[in-house]
């Protein structure tokens, strides 16, 4: 049996508390990548909100990144960064994606990597979404109700992987 692709992955060195985002009240898909925008390039000199948010959104016209069962994983590749960025935006009332199941999307886990980070992007995206295929881990972010509560998550299915 293959081994899971999340050992050697450790997300949480890449998410800080401060973009994990509850909101009840986002009615888009295109102010949700707005939001994801502003919320990556914080903090970061050289880096523009609007360009993160033209950059997911430039991705997301070549294929949804909507996995299905309400979850999504927009991504991109920047210049003017080191390190794998990450945001999580948990929404009351999901947006339509466009998903392959047509299910509203309530979770979404934003991934912006270096240009030169190919690989470690590779295995992110599918370190998350092999996370976020298991229904016990969608209905425990969906009962969070505060940013610690997916923090915790996070880093005890990706941390205890990466050990």
């Amino acid at each position: 049996m293959p081994a899971s692709v999340m050992e050697n992955i450790s997300l949480t060195r890449y998410l800080d508390q401060r973009r994990i985002l509850l909101l009840t009240e986002i009615s888009s898909k295109k102010r949700v990548f707005e939001l994801l925008g502003e919320t990556l390039a914080e903090d970061l000199e050289n880096v523009q909100a609007a360009h993160v948010t033209a950059e997911l959104q430039a991705r997301e016209r070549l294929g949804t990144t909507a996995l299905g069962e309400g979850v999504a994983i927009p991504h991109c590749r920047l210049e003017n960064i080191d390190q794998i960025r990450c945001a999580i935006i948990k929404l009351d009332h999901p947006v339509d994606f466009d998903a392959p199941d047509g299910n509203d999307v309530s979770i979404i886990c934003a991934l912006v990597v270096p240009n030169e980070a190919t690989e470690e992007h590779l295995q992110m995206l599918a370190s998350l979404a092999e996370f976020l295929s298991k229904p016990s881990n969608r209905e425990n972010l969906r009962n969070c109700e505060t940013a610690q509560e997916i923090q915790e998550i996070f880093t005890e299915s990706f941390d205890k992987h990466a050990a």
